[in-house]
């Protein structure tokens, strides 16, 4: 076999491992323009609160400037320290909740602190200096895909950005692909799709960085993947090996 011949197949064994490789850029998270100065690298955008949905599980406690409880704060008040999932009202399809004694009132698309406003207003002509809490119980969201654990996740956080509900998930795996992760987002009986580029640094600002209750995200599989001491295809460097002597034997 000629010198030429052998550089050709070695070349060719080497394309074809090579192939399979990721680009790290590839890899990497909310990445910046380079010829950008760190200046301009800084994101003011603020991030809007989630905002109350059918389905949703809120935890509601009602306190007054009265020095004795009523009736109203003691009913919403009862079980002190049990676990606030075991108190928490679940928002109608038509976005209401029903409180004690004031019954049926209207949070949809409200965000957590619009509606402790519209509580403690409906709550005037019953208590003192009314004071409602609110916060979200058992916000889920589903992860599947390539990420090193899939599953569903529940949170009790105001808000779960995208981020957080990956590193829960373990991250997105050598083999997922970042630029293309489809989230899929129920609104009652409404659902939509949505493909995002997590490595785009405008993702920080994008109205999908905050999940919300009920929030699938799915990371497809790239088509090639990045090599690394652990993960480097020896099956893959012995077909190849295999092949180059099948071909040498054949043409050569």
């Amino acid at each position: 076999m000629t010198t030429r011949k052998c550089n050709a197949v070695l070349i060719a064994m080497i394309l074809l491992i090579f192939s399979s490789c990721v680009p790290v850029r590839r890899m990497a998270y909310v990445q910046s323009p380079s010829d950008l100065p760190p200046s301009q690298m800084i994101f003011t955008g603020q991030q809007v609160d989630n905002t109350i949905r059918p389905g949703d599980e809120i935890y509601v406690r009602i306190s007054s400037a009265d020095e004795q409880p009523t009736a109203l704060t003691q009913d919403m008040q009862r079980g002190g320290t049990v676990n606030p999932s075991l108190m928490s009202y679940t928002v109608n399809e038509d976005g209401t909740i029903r409180l004690p004694h004031i019954g049926r009132i209207n949070l949809y698309n409200l965000t957590l602190e619009q509606a402790s406003e519209k509580v403690e207003a409906e709550l005037g002509q019953y208590l003192f200096l009314p004071n409602v809490y609110m916060r979200f119980i058992n916000t889920r969201v589903t992860v599947l895909g390539e990420v090193n654990s899939p599953g569903l996740y529940l949170f009790d956080y105001k808000n779960i950005s995208m981020f957080q509900a990956l590193g829960f998930a373990g991250d997105i795996s050598e083999f997922g692909n970042r630029r293309n992760v489809l989230l899929i987002r129920e609104d009652g009986a409404k659902k939509s799709k949505h493909f995002l580029d997590l490595t785009q640094d405008s993702f920080l600002e994008s109205e999908f960085f905050n999940l919300q209750s009920g929030d699938i995200v799915y990371i497809e599989p790239l088509g090639r993947r990045i090599w690394g001491i652990t993960t480097f295809p020896y099956n893959l460097l012995t077909t190849v090996i295999s092949t180059g002597i099948l071909v040498y034997t054949v043409f050569f």
